[in-house]
């Protein structure tokens, strides 16, 4: 008997380690490394929580906290990211025994391993340097670009080549969240050159395309854009 009681008391305490320790690093594990994958960063801080706690030894977690230094969304580089979900049911049974390629052979994603979820939000500070990177990446005729984000607008200077001659442009627009997609909306362009002198283009531009609804995880899709001094916040929802 007394061994009986011995076995059900190690048993019983290799349970609460499972259950209080290892099953729940095993997902924070999981999806510390999948935000990863998905935001380029390196620096992620994750923190699960649910009411009482054993459950997310089951997958079911109540709310989850995530920090992301220096991550991306989609080619737009972030000084930090906020992750904030509720709700969340994750397959354990995936997660513990299923291989990290599916069928096809390709790497799982984070979606693959969700049984159910609820409202997911998404929020993250592109400071200046940040689309001024991003707009060097995707025009490679600017040169000696200057750009600033107010609360009411972004402005910009820059050296670009037209028709085989330098000129110089200022222009200044919005970024706006339309139909989960994240813009860039200009305003105001000019150009300015020997030839030209000063002439009015805004008529040629509209809305360019910064990144894609179907670039964010988990059907998450840009609600919002709050232009500040140096920065834009950008709000990104799952309902």
């Amino acid at each position: 008997m007394r061994r009986f009681l011995i076995l059900i008391g190690f048993l019983f305490i290799i349970l609460a380690v499972l259950t209080e320790f290892i099953l729940p690093q095993m997902l924070s594990n999981m999806l510390k490394t999948k935000i990863a994958e998905l935001t380029y960063s390196q620096e992620v801080d994750l923190s699960l929580d649910s009411s009482p706690r054993f459950l997310i030894a089951t997958g079911q977690v109540d709310e989850i906290h995530g920090e992301v230094k220096n991550g991306k969304i989609g080619e737009l580089e972030t000084t930090d990211l906020t992750l904030d979900g509720k709700n969340v049911n994750v397959d354990m049974t995936m997660l513990l025994f299923k291989d990290k390629a599916n069928d096809s052979g390709k790497r799982r994603q984070v979606e693959d391993y969700l049984k159910s979820i609820g409202r997911v939000e998404m929020t993250g500070v592109v400071s200046e340097d940040n689309l001024k990177h991003f707009l060097e990446q995707k025009v490679s005729q600017l040169e000696n670009l200057e750009l600033k984000m107010t609360p009411k607008e972004v402005t910009a200077t820059s050296n670009v080549k037209i028709m085989g001659r330098s000129a110089d442009i200022e222009l200044s627009g919005i970024i706006i969240a339309d139909e989960g997609d994240l813009y860039f909306r200009m305003t105001r362009l000019n150009v300015k050159n020997a030839l030209l002198r000063h002439v009015q283009l805004d008529r040629f531009f509209g809305d360019i395309k910064i990144v894609s609804a179907d670039k964010l995880p988990i059907g998450l899709k840009f609600d919002n854009v709050e232009l500040q001094d140096g920065q834009a916040i950008l709000t990104a929802i799952r309902e």
